[in-house]
């Protein structure tokens, strides 16, 4: 009976062994698993880091230029001081900067226009100008929708910069999402 009970015992205890030998493996390949997926991860973000930037040329106010299947054409600039009764004026040493602009998708499929993404101001110095709401309240339609295929939409662009003669360059990004990005820059300048 002894020997029975001594053979229990160690069948026990290589079931234990078993027991734990099966855990382990189990956590191994479950933080081998983590760190293929972190290094994957890593190489994502490396691999957005190496994105092409396409520089086109600088282009002037009522020309206009083709990016992907949108074209752009700058129509008019305007400088404003905001409605005081409507809108929260400029701060002091600044105007609202105000771009026109037309977009017309010449694609098959709807394009989406975002005026906080899809464009950047920046002065001589490359500064980037701010968002201000005053600017974006001032606009007589705001440049943000779905153009359709074939369709063209009309509107403007806010931006609060300071007073006095000064060329701004205003940077158009027509995919800002994508790794392939295309910048056109167009010169604004300012009497």
């Amino acid at each position: 009976m002894s020997k029975l009970v001594e053979i229990n015992g160690a069948e026990r205890q290589r079931w234990y062994c078993i027991k734990n030998q099966y855990g382990l493996l189990v956590l191994l390949v479950s933080m081998g698993m983590m760190l293929v997926l972190l290094g994957g991860c890593a190489l994502v973000a490396k691999t957005t880091q190496t994105s092409i930037i396409n520089q086109h040329e600088t282009y002037v106010v009522g020309e206009a230029f083709k990016m992907g299947n949108l074209q752009y054409t700058i129509n008019s600039i305007r400088t404003s001081d905001g409605d005081a009764d409507r809108i929260k004026p400029p701060r002091d040493g600044k105007t609202f900067l105000l771009v026109g602009l037309t977009v017309e998708n010449q694609g098959r499929a709807d394009a989406e226009i975002r005026s906080m993404i899809g464009f950047n101001l920046k002065d001589q110095e490359g500064r980037r100008q701010d968002f201000s709401m005053g600017a974006f309240l001032s606009v007589k339609d705001a440049i943000d929708g779905t153009i359709p295929a074939g369709g063209k939409m009309t509107g403007e662009l806010g931006y609060e910069v300071m007073k006095g003669a000064q060329t701004y360059k205003l940077a158009i990004i027509p995919d800002p999402l994508s790794l392939r990005t295309e910048i056109a820059t167009v010169e604004i300048p300012i009497q």
